[in-house]
């Protein structure tokens, strides 16, 4: 097992900092992302708990163990049959893609590139004691250690040990509305000027109209956006502006002073120029009673996007 860094993850790029109290005695109250309709996507990298620290009450996403040799196929392409397996880890690992996204929304909000509520507060990355894993054993969760390779997952950071990233407990209410999603589509915008790219922009992704789940994303330098076409990405960016034009148009039309129930409006961008990468974004807005649910599907069509 290596020792545990102050930062991580060790290579080039942005890095998440440990958390302040990572030693401190950790009471976990329950689980937060039960029996939500998105569960089984959040829990195919990790959990999320609420824990109490001291006087404070915190959201902790508990990470499931990665062997990079599952991604091998999708990596190796792209990095090389040299590649070591650390190095593929820091840039495919849903953990170490937290830390580097956490870690470069801390630099821009520093630098006022970005909001302070462009996404929920983090606090920093932790692993887990062995009474805390012990602890959340009563929860019935399957951390897929038995699904790694144990010796490669002694060599690495933490070893044996479960990583987890600490935030700020919110409530379960996405918060998007038609009054909300033009800042919350401006804060998407900005991450991607920022070098920040989620992936995985969908409904259950917000809570208070932030987002809290950065599993998926891709922080630049990014060894793998290097591989990207930048034909295909000027395409991709075109599409994007499209659809932009075209959210911009719909929600023109919507009327805040009548009843109103919630729909969606699915749309995948593919938001990419020269070295960005692809984004999906799924946003719920809210719209008059008497107007008939639809699903926007051909946002490739110029005719759907045009206002």
């Amino acid at each position: 097992m290596s020792s545990i860094p102050e930062q991580l993850p060790p290579c080039e790029g942005p890095k998440l900092t440990q958390f302040q109290y990572y030693n401190s005695t950790f009471q976990w109250l329950e689980r937060l992302d039960e029996n939500r309709e998105d569960d089984d996507v959040t829990s195919s990298k990790g959990y999320v708990f609420k824990a109490r620290i001291g006087s404070r009450e915190y959201a902790i996403k508990v990470f499931k163990f990665f062997d990079p040799m599952s991604t091998k196929y999708f990596w190796e392409p792209q990095l090389g049959e040299g590649t070591s397996l650390d190095t593929a880890a820091y840039y495919t690992d849903p953990f170490y893609a937290e830390c580097r996204a956490y870690g470069r929304i801390q630099e821009a909000i520093k630098k006022n590139i970005l909001k302070t509520d462009v996404s929920v507060l983090c606090h920093g990355f932790f692993f887990l004691k062995p009474q805390d894993q012990k602890a959340l054993e009563n929860y019935a969760i399957d951390l897929g250690l038995g699904l790694v390779d144990s010796k490669y997952q002694e060599s690495t950071i933490g070893g044996l040990r479960a990583r987890a990233i600490v935030k700020d407990l919110v409530s379960s209410n996405s918060g998007i509305t038609s009054k909300s999603i033009r800042k919350i589509l401006s804060g998407v915008v900005s991450m991607n000027k920022a070098g920040i790219y989620n992936i995985n922009i969908r409904t259950g992704n917000f809570c208070d109209g932030q987002l809290v789940d950065f599993g998926s994303s891709w922080t630049e330098p990014h060894t793998l956006l290097a591989s990207l076409n930048r034909e295909a990405a000027v395409e991709n960016w075109r599409t994007a502006e499209r659809l932009k034009r075209y959210i911009a148009c719909n929600l023109g039309h919507t009327n805040d002073n009548r009843d109103r129930n919630l729909s969606y409006l699915t749309c995948g961008v593919l938001g990419l120029l020269y070295s960005t990468l692809l984004i999906s974004v799924l946003v719920e807005i809210e719209i008059s009673r008497q107007r008939t649910t639809k699903l926007v599907a051909s946002y490739n069509s110029e005719a759907d996007m045009n206002c």
